[in-house]
């Protein structure tokens, strides 16, 4: 995992990023666990639901994790990711300028996954994802 370098346009115009190069597996365990949330709120809503890992003003929080999707306000996010203390930052969707801000093995981010995805099951079964 090496040390992030920004892109001109995320230095520039961007949110902050964090020190680490998000590695890929990571990126699509993220990827994954977007497209589950937006499936799921889809069977509980008949609707479309905003991902937060994409560009479109999307916000998720339950008791696990927390997305946001890119912020274009003036205000800075401190991340549009978070687990425990892990956070994770792009600039505009999921997979562009994506950063973390530790490093974190495999098994952790397998971890992180089961654990997050878990969460929406137990909310989905709740009736939880109800608008």
């Amino acid at each position: 995992m090496t040390h992030y370098v920004p892109e001109l346009g995320q230095t520039m115009f961007g949110q902050p990023y964090k020190k680490y190069q998000c590695p890929e597996y990571i990126v699509a365990l993220l990827d994954s666990l977007g497209g589950h949330l937006c499936r799921l709120m889809w069977n509980a809503n008949q609707k479309e639901f905003p991902s937060p890992f994409e560009n479109t003003g999307g916000v998720f929080k339950n008791d696990t994790f927390e997305a946001n999707a890119y912020s274009w306000n003036d205000e800075k996010q401190s991340f549009n990711f978070k687990w425990e203390d892990v956070e994770v930052s792009w600039y505009k969707h999921l997979g562009r300028g994506t950063t973390i801000n530790q490093k974190i093995t495999p098994k952790k981010a397998i971890g992180m996954y089961n654990k997050c995805l878990g969460s929406l099951h137990r909310m989905d079964e709740d009736h939880l994802m109800d608008l």
